[in-house]
């Protein structure tokens, strides 16, 4: 184990030093950007939503639950059909 004391020599190159720097600089303005654009995202107004675009997206949803739900029964016959066709090969 090391022990840290008056006489310990730390030795970093230039390159060590400018690397260290650099990465603080960026740190720092990374932090300070994302703090502005949390303060602007927070005055913004909430979007408004209009009923028509709601109902569109309300018609589009439901017409996709449809079609999946015809999707779905038509694989539901034809796994009814290879269970049957299974049960006739179990039976041979």
């Amino acid at each position: 184990m090391t022990e840290i004391s008056k006489q310990t020599k730390l030795t970093l190159s230039i390159e060590t030093i400018i690397a260290l720097a650099v990465s603080l600089f960026t740190a720092t303005a990374f932090y300070f950007d994302l703090k502005a654009q949390v303060k602007e995202a927070m005055e913004q107004p909430a979007p408004v939503i209009s009923r028509a675009e709601y109902d569109l997206k309300d018609n589009a949803i439901r017409s996709e639950i449809m079609s999946n739900r015809q999707l779905i029964e038509k694989n539901f016959e034809k796994l009814e059909t290879i269970e049957a066709r299974l049960y006739e090969l179990k039976t041979k």
